[in-house]
């Protein structure tokens, strides 16, 4: 076993131009595309029916921004007029909620919501009267005294110490902060300047005491980034101390979000060594300041829920990053909204605004596209989240909950392993395989030897084929 270290040449071999972060499996490409309205409202009543009493993620989308951000790959439309956000608040989101909990109370089906989500785009741009209004339409619909985290996710920029109050009188309990980077340049290039002393403004006693976990996600690979920029970051952060960090790798895909582009015009991204090396720079500064690592991009202070959650095995990777209690099941609203029902059922709405709109108007939910999951896709899909979350996979776990022979059933997969082996990224016995300290470094690429449908076998270009066949379909 030669390979101890994080080297060039271990980078190299098992880089991939293409890397899932698998928040799902199958992956959105692999998705039905005549999965609508009736498949979706089948995929509730079937589920709901058979598991009433399961936790659910209630999560609302708002795509609207008032500036660009190079990097973003979220769905968003940028846009200074407010009267457009209100259309799609009031004409809209409210029709959406509607026609869902008209579909459920006709079949007398209760959400058991135990968390909410506001993602975007920013739902920090509605004004504090829309915003309660929005959360007054949602306790019309389910019991708030029964929710645990009602989370917010936060354009520092856009708001104050009187803000972020507010939103904890609407009942939020916790934020998701938008921080990439303090950098003064890297900031410039992605467009998006928020000096670190923006947080000591807003993070006030006051919201330390009405919020006690918060998140910061951080973008590592961002253009301009440095080793000395990373340190000098983690510095920042560190002293504001959040309890909850999500160091995120950038996801390049100028091909989704062309404004990507701009921000190499001064310049190329770091390259796949530069990356690894920012992140361990970020990950070690967080480890040696008592954070604890929670999965692949996360890491929170100890004692954090997700920490509690990891400790007892009730954790879970998704498109939010790690998430604890509900968040395997998902009933998502607004535009883009991606749905989970369990392990049986994924669903999303339509990305275009005009789709969206098109099918509330016609009575319609707006899905866009969904899977009922095979047995396989099953077994896959937990493995995923066993590697991502865990770095570690028991055989005799997997094949109490699925009832298979784990080394029969992924037996060209295990001998697929044996160069991953010896250079020390994992270790396999009669009983696990573990993802060792060096392994988790490259946790992406050993879950995507698990991917019937994308393993490493298929091609950079035979993956952009898929995706550009994908890119066809109306969205």
């Amino acid at each position: 076993m030669e390979n101890t270290k994080l080297t060039a040449d271990l980078i190299k071999k098992y880089h991939q131009d293409l890397v899932y972060n698998y928040s799902q499996y199958p992956t959105k490409d692999y998705w039905d595309y005549e999965f609508k309205d009736e498949q979706y409202k089948q995929s509730l009543n079937d589920w709901i029916s058979k598991n009433k009493n399961e936790p659910i993620i209630f999560y609302v989308h708002t795509p609207f921004c008032e500036q660009l951000c190079y990097f973003c790959t979220c769905s968003k439309l940028i846009t200074k007029n407010y009267d457009t956000v209100k259309d799609y608040l009031y004409n809209y989101l409210f029709k959406e909620i509607d026609l869902l909990f008209d579909f459920l109370d006709k079949k007398k089906i209760k959400l058991n919501v135990k968390e909410i989500y506001f993602g975007g785009g920013s739902p920090t741009y509605y004004k504090k009267e829309d915003f309660k209004k929005l959360v007054d339409k949602l306790k019309g619909k389910f019991d708030f005294s029964k929710l645990g985290d009602f989370t917010v996710e936060i354009d520092p920029r856009r708001v104050d110490e009187e803000k972020l109050l507010f939103y904890n009188d609407c009942g939020v309990n916790r934020l998701s902060f938008g921080v990439q980077e303090f950098d003064a340049e890297v900031q410039r290039r992605i467009n998006r300047e928020q000096p670190a002393e923006l947080f000591h403004s807003i993070l006030t006693k006051k919201v330390k005491e009405k919020y006690k976990t918060f998140n910061f996600d951080l973008l590592i690979g961002l253009p301009g980034q440095t080793n000395d920029s990373m340190e000098k970051t983690m510095d920042k952060l560190i002293k504001i101390r959040p309890p909850q960090v999500q160091p995120m790798l950038l996801a390049y895909k100028p091909w989704v979000a062309k404004a990507q582009i701009k921000m190499v015009k001064d310049g190329p991204l770091p390259d796949s060594f530069d990356r690894k090396q920012l992140f361990k720079i970020a990950a070690d500064r967080l480890s040696k300041a008592g954070y604890v690592r929670a999965g692949f991009e996360t890491y929170v202070l100890p004692n954090d829920p997700i920490d509690v959650a990891m400790k007892e095995k009730k954790a879970y990777y998704n498109s939010l990053g790690v998430q604890k209690g509900a968040a395997t099941n998902f009933v998502s609203i607004g535009s883009s909204g991606q749905g989970s029902l369990g392990d049986e059922y994924y669903s999303q709405n339509f990305y275009s605004m005009n789709l969206y709109k098109k099918c509330l108007d016609e009575g319609k939910l707006p899905i866009y596209r969904g899977i009922k999951l095979s047995e396989d896709d099953k077994i896959r899909r937990y493995l995923m989240n066993e590697v991502r979350t865990y770095f570690k996979i028991k055989f005799e776990e997997i094949e109490n909950v699925f009832k298979i022979n784990f080394k029969e059933y992924f037996s060209k997969e295990l001998l697929s392993l044996a160069e991953h082996v010896k250079d020390e990224l994992v270790s396999i016995s009669n009983e696990s395989l573990i993802i060792t300290e060096l392994g988790k470094n490259f946790a992406p690429q050993i879950a995507n030897v698990f991917d019937k449908y994308d393993p490493p076998s298929v091609t950079y270009n035979e993956r952009l084929k898929r995706i550009n066949k994908v890119a066809v379909h109306p969205s």
